[in-house]
């Protein structure tokens, strides 16, 4: 949401505030600062861009604990599948029609680097508590963050140590979950300390997170006694340290290092949702693994009017997945799917940009990416038994530069884009035995032009249009000819897909600061749509579909209402989507994909509405929360799912504020819905956590 500037301040009735009234008039007349054009600091309302930004303080009003609650704040953002608390893919305007398969589709940042491996579209889980602010880019990105973040990226930017003083913060937090015969229980805490005041400064920061179990376990059908009762628990563990140094005036070094485990007996997906149990599991006892590790370490040098920036980092993903019993029916039976894997991804990117007050803006800089992740499978039926691994590796660099010049005193602002990408990859897949060895060399000119124009100081108009780029996929030939075989063209190496995006839209103030609002209208052309196929044979493979379209408006709104402590906000999408050019022998394979039909993963709208308010009590501030989300139809992948139904959230809080400390009460999932939100067949369904009441206990000093 777009904050008001210190001219939207509006003069106290008394000399002396109250705690409620410096609290609001600190939210309003903040001028929220984001970093994510790479060329310095800018406002947040001056940023020519379908752009968001929310503070660590924001997140934690909102009750924001993971991703999926992330996404219900952004517009035209859907999640497209769900497998465990670890593992979750989500999607902006459409960019999900092709379903869960090949390279992200949203880039997903750590700080200055970018969190990814070849082949896998799941965001991080990240922990919230000691993030800073996290910036949200929708639509294509391809020219300052390129491979990845074709339809947009949402940046995490962690909490930096206090060079000047001893800060620290905590938060328990204590609730019971309907369905869950055992309560869900957090900790997590921060300690920064300056080791050399002025220069040197640690901070560390974890956190331990029980989410009890709902769904019982049935070793057959669901009847009689179950196996297990409230099973699929959840245990995230994380672990942080940011060091920063700054040994002089012009020069500052920030290292970071991450650990985090999800661990999860059973999964989110189960055969249903009300009541939420998984059957015909045999002895299978299913599970899903996620942990990894991440350091990173940026270098900022100022020379004159000029940052010059090096990004580096390493990932490590470590040996995980998940495990699940399936009962395919006759004559396969019940059986068991096992997927796991590993990943490692090395990062560097050095980059140049102006910090000047003149009229010219831009940066310029080069990436350089070595990745590789290995995949392996292990398929398990009475009568069939499949296993096999594929190890796909990346060696990718690209250079990108955009500029801007600030015509007529800034009212008017051209600004153009270019990345150019290119990527050698490979793939090495072993099936039952048999051995492929497949090679790509893709490359990609993508492109952004953006023209701000700003009538007045509280008003602009843009336009942006850009380009994105994803590289193809690579299968084994036995995949490759089933699909050729069944008429459908595709190779060992699929085409890239593409997307281009043209966008206008303004944001501005009223009411002398009070409402803040922000539109765009977009359209998008999706070009050779990368995705999943069944084959007559039986056997899963990938080829490109076609082509496809989506056309949308985004709407966000921030009213500081006339009622002293109460502000409203809104956020909301409404599109058209729609494949537009199908291979009429892939729609002939599966006909819910054809022109003129709905994409895929892509609600026909969503919207969400916050309320605040805060007042004083004496000393204290008696502050309360609600939210109402709304998420329209959408269609599913699977044919036997076939879509999800219309579905609404909401969730309250009410608490209380003494100084550093906060004692909250909150609800989530208030009506308990059991509805289906995602899908991967007809016993994988998942739905959103039945309704929770809790407790949360906060102390901080920041």
């Amino acid at each position: 949401m777009a904050a008001c500037g210190a001219a939207c301040g509006i003069a106290p009735a008394h000399a002396q505030e109250t705690a409620a009234d410096k609290a609001s008039d600190t939210a309003s007349a903040e001028e929220i600062v984001v970093t994510a054009l790479k060329s310095g600091s800018v406002r947040l309302d001056k940023v020519p861009l379908a752009i968001q930004a929310f503070s660590g303080d924001t997140l934690k009003q909102r009750n924001v604990r993971d991703g999926a609650d992330l996404i219900q704040l952004i517009p035209g953002a859907s999640q497209a599948q769900e497998i465990g608390a670890g593992y979750r893919i989500f999607s902006f305007r459409g960019s999900g029609a092709g379903g869960p398969i090949g390279d992200g589709l949203i880039g997903y940042y750590l700080d200055d680097t970018p969190f990814g491996v070849p082949n896998n579209q799941a965001a991080p889980p990240v922990q919230y508590f000691d993030i800073d602010r996290v910036e949200v880019l929708r639509g294509p990105q391809g020219t300052l963050y390129g491979l990845g973040s074709s339809a947009g990226t949402i940046i995490y930017h962690t909490k930096n140590p206090d060079l000047e003083k001893i800060t620290y913060a905590g938060e328990l937090e204590l609730s019971g979950t309907r369905e869950a015969g055992d309560p869900n229980y957090r900790g997590a805490g921060a300690f920064s300390v300056p080791l050399v005041p002025g220069k040197l400064a640690l901070r560390i920061s974890g956190g331990y997170d029980r989410r009890a179990g709902t769904a019982d376990i049935y070793s057959g059908a669901p009847t009689g006694t179950p196996r297990e009762k409230d099973a699929n628990y959840v245990i995230s563990k994380d672990i942080q340290a940011v060091l920063l140094w700054k040994p002089d005036e012009l020069t500052t070094v920030r290292a970071r290092g991450w650990y985090f485990s999800t661990d999860q007996k059973y999964l989110n997906v189960i055969n249903s949702l009300d009541p939420p149990y998984a059957a015909y599991q045999g002895d299978v006892v299913g599970y899903d693994r996620r942990r990894a590790w991440y350091v990173s370490n940026t270098i900022e040098r100022e020379i004159g009017d000029f940052t010059l920036t090096n990004a580096t980092s390493y990932q490590k993903s470590l040996p995980g997945g998940f495990q699940v019993g399936l009962n395919l029916g006759a004559p396969l039976g019940i059986g068991v799917l096992n997927n796991g894997g590993d990943a490692r991804s090395f990062v560097n990117e050095l980059r140049l940009a102006t910090n000047g007050a003149g009229p010219f803006k831009g940066v310029a800089g080069v990436y350089y990416q070595n990745a590789r992740s290995l995949y392996t499978f292990n398929l398990t039926f009475p009568t069939l038994a499949l296993n096999g691994r594929t190890i796909t590796k990346t060696e990718n660099a690209a250079v990108f530069s955009e500029v801007s010049y600030s015509l007529f005193d800034g009212k008017v602002v051209p600004l153009v884009g270019l990345r150019y990408f290119k990527d050698h990859r490979s793939s090495d897949s072993v099936s039952n035995g048999v051995g492929v060895t497949s090679k790509a060399t893709p490359d990609a000119l993508t492109w952004r032009a953006n023209l701000a124009i700003n009538p007045s100081p509280n008003w602009m108009l843009f336009f942006n249009a850009g380009t994105g780029f994803r590289s193809g996929i690579l299968q084994s030939k036995a995949q490759a000819d089933a699909v050729i075989a069944d008429g459908v063209p595709s190779s060992i190496s699929l085409t890239p897909d593409k997307l281009r995006n043209l966008e206008v839209g303004t944001k501005g103030s009223l009411l002398d600061g009070a409402l803040h609002v922000a539109v765009s209208l977009y359209d998008i052309k999706y070009t050779n749509i990368q995705s999943a196929f069944n084959t007559s044979i039986g056997l899963s493979a990938f080829a490109n579909l076609g082509d496809g379209k989506a056309q949308g408006i985004d709407m966000e709104l921030s009213w500081r209402t006339p009622l002293r402590g109460l502000t409203l906000n809104a956020i909301g999408n409404v599109n058209n989507s729609k494949f537009t050019r199908v291979l009429p022998a892939f729609s002939g394979a599966d006909p819910r994909i054809a022109n003129g039909l709905r994409l895929l993963n892509t609600p026909t709208h969503n919207f969400r509405l916050d309320a605040t308010y805060e007042h004083d009590i004496g000393r204290a501030v008696l502050f309360a929360t609600s939210s109402a989300t709304f998420v329209g139809r959408s269609r599913l992948g699977d044919a036997t799912v076939n879509e999800i139904n219309p579905y609404e959230l909401y969730q309250a809080s009410i608490g209380v504020r003494f100084d550093r400390y906060e004692v909250r009460l909150f609800g989530d999932n208030l009506s308990d819905l059991r509805g289906l939100t995602s899908a991967n067949g007809p016993t994988l369904l998942a739905g959103p956590r039945p309704r929770t009441i809790g407790v949360t206990f906060r102390l901080n000093t920041n």
